[in-house]
């Protein structure tokens, strides 16, 4: 995973609307990584905002050229 990829996480496994931030935000789960954080995880804006992922919860949609 690298700045600029488009990633896609799993969409919430609930069966109702849960109050988790995909959930609250109404997110179709694909971003765009923005930058390494701490932990070994990665900044990603989604269409509800910017969330620090694990590089395991993504997968890469299409790499950044």
């Amino acid at each position: 995973m690298k700045i600029g990829d488009l990633v896609r996480i799993e969409k919430c496994s609930a069966i109702t609307r849960c109050s988790c931030f995909f959930c609250r935000g109404n997110s179709n789960c694909i971003g765009v990584v923005l930058a390494p954080a701490e932990l070994n995880m990665w900044h990603v804006m989604f269409d509800a905002g910017e969330w620090e992922v694990y590089e395991h919860e993504a997968e890469i949609i299409s790499e950044a050229g």
